[in-house]
């Protein structure tokens, strides 16, 4: 699992997120061949709790590895 800034078409901030992938080479792989992904968003809920996501592979226009 790592840390990544997803950058969704339509949205104009970054969504933080852990994904498990080991690196972003691992991540381009996985995107390039599924129609989603699915990871931890990275801030907490007022439970404390990290909410699932899923991430459409086509809204994707940039990830940054954070780790």
């Amino acid at each position: 699992m790592a840390s990544f800034l997803v950058h969704l078409m339509g949205q104009r901030q970054p969504i933080a997120v852990e994904l498990p992938f080991h690196d972003i080479e691992a991540l381009m792989v996985d995107a390039s061949r599924s129609r989603f992904i699915v990871g931890h968003i990275g801030t907490s809920n007022e439970d404390g709790v990290c909410q699932r996501m899923m991430i459409s592979t086509c809204r994707i226009e940039c990830v940054v590895e954070m780790d």
